[in-house]
This record gives structure tokens, C-alpha cells and sequence, in this order.
């Protein structure tokens, strides 16, 4: 059995090439979070590259091997796929609040057996209803609904006897022109707090406070309880892949 928390940062070698590729930085799992797809590794030079879980040769203490360098590829994006959940808030499809995704366990061929959230609860992944970017939510036990039914139309409604009404257009008086004539342009004010091109979408942490201590997934600290978020530590937590649990205790 294999636990996702274990998986990232692991290093990535090739044993053909006896080549140190990368460390895994993100897993992904398809959309109903029955299988772990893919994972994601950071090479030395920062280029993201792609280990189909299919191509893993094996999954050691300190170390994921490959055959060799044709297991790897350059990241695609693919909508399909589903980042690893720890750190979204789980709910029921009654809006019932669960917890937090603490871990997931995998099995030989990287089927996910069980979830469990930091309250010590533990889900099955078969009532899963749907995953989006930060939530998950299960069906209640009670009553299931298909999700299928809540596709929005692609096409608009069409309505019968629907009439459009015409604007009517009124003459100016002369004088009225006169006046836009001769009106002086208004300035325009520049906008405060505007959103620069190149701009964090995370930076809106900065000068927060962190009310827990927040590790990466080899025990480091990367910030501590009630620190203030900084430049520094923010670059770091998105990094590790920790940016949901750092939104889940700023205030």
C-alpha cells in the first residue's frame, strides 16, 4: 500500500540512463479520484515533466525508478485530470461540512482504497459525487442523486411569442448639441489596488496571518502559527504544493 503524502518529493531515477530526473511535485487521479493517472516532477532546471503511473517501475523508500528516460515526457495540460486532494474541504451533496482531506492510500496498481480527513473520519471513494479545484463532495447515504441531471443546457432557451420592443428615438435641440460641443472631457481617476499583468493570484495572503503550523511533506516548517505571510514563505508554501492549507487558516 502507498500513501500520496509519501509519493511527493520522492526522487524520480532512470535506471537505464542511471539519471536523476526529478522530484515529483504533484500526483494526478481521474476525475472520480478511482486511480492515480499521472505525477507531476520538477526537474533541476524547473521544467514540469509527465510519469504516466502506468510507466513506474518501482515505488522505493526514497525513490521512484523508471526503465528508462522514455517513461517521461513534457507536461500536457489536461482538463480531464484531477490534482491530489489533501488540503480540500470535503462536503456532503446536502452541504453537510465533512473536514479536510488529510490523506489518500493507493494499492499495488494505484487504486485509491481509502480517504481520510484530519477529523480521524475515513470516506469510501465509491460515493464520491463530484471533485472540482479545491472540494470534493460525496453522495449522502440516504439519497442518491445523479450528478448527470445538474448539466447546464449548452444552448439557450428559445421562447414563442417573444416580442422585442424598439427604442424610440427623440430629436436633440440644438442648443443641447451646443452644449455637449463645448462640455470639457471628464478625467478619469486612476484605480486604486489595480491588478498588475504579472501579478500572484495568491499575493492577497501577504500580511495575513497564519493561525497553524504549516510543513512540507518531508516535516520541514515552512511557516510558523500566528506569522505573518510574506513574499518569502508564500513562494515556498506554493512550492510544496501547501497554498490550499495556507487559505484554510488565514484570517
Amino acid at each position: 500500500m502507498y500513501y500520496c503524502k509519501d509519493l511527493l518529493s520522492l526522487s524520480v531515477l532512470s535506471l537505464y540512463e542511471g539519471e536523476l530526473i526529478g522530484v515529483v511535485d504533484k500526483l494526478y487521479f481521474d476525475k472520480k479520484l478511482k486511480k492515480l493517472i499521472s505525477l507531476e516532477i520538477l526537474n533541476a532546471d524547473g521544467v514540469k515533466l509527465i510519469l504516466n503511473a502506468k510507466n513506474i517501475y518501482h515505488i522505493g523508500k526514497n525513490a521512484i525508478t523508471v526503465k528508462n528516460n522514455q517513461a517521461i515526457s513534457i507536461k500536457v495540460e489536461d482538463i480531464d485530470l484531477y490534482p491530489c486532494p489533501i488540503g480540500a474541504k470535503v462536503f456532503s451533496i446536502k452541504g453537510e461540512f465533512l473536514g479536510v482531506v488529510k490523506e489518500i492510500n493507493l494499492n499495488d496498481k494505484y487504486l485509491t482504497e481509502k480517504m481520510s480527513l484530519d477529523n480521524n473520519l475515513s470516506l469510501d471513494l465509491k460515493d464520491i459525487a463530484s471533485c472540482g479545484k479545491n472540494t470534493v463532495i460525496f453522495y449522502d447515504n440516504k439519497e442518491k442523486i445523479k450528478i448527470s441531471k445538474f448539466t447546464p443546457n449548452k444552448t439557450p432557451k428559445t421562447y414563442k411569442n417573444h416580442t422585442v420592443q424598439t427604442a424610440k428615438v427623440m430629436p436633440i435641440e440644438d442648443n443641447k448639441i451646443a452644449e455637449k460641443e463645448n462640455e470639457k472631457p471628464k478625467t478619469i481617476q486612476p484605480i486604486e489596488n489595480e491588478i498588475k499583468p504579472n501579478s500572484n493570484p495568491a499575493d492577497f495572503l501577504i500580511g495575513r496571518v497564519c493561525k497553524k503550523d504549516i510543513f512540507n511533506f518531508n516535516n520541514e516548517l515552512l511557516i510558523k502559527a500566528h506569522s505573518i505571510v510574506n513574499k518569502k514563505n508564500l513562494k515556498e508554501i506554493n512550492r510544496y504544493g501547501k497554498l490550499r492549507e495556507l487559505m484554510l487558516y488565514c484570517k
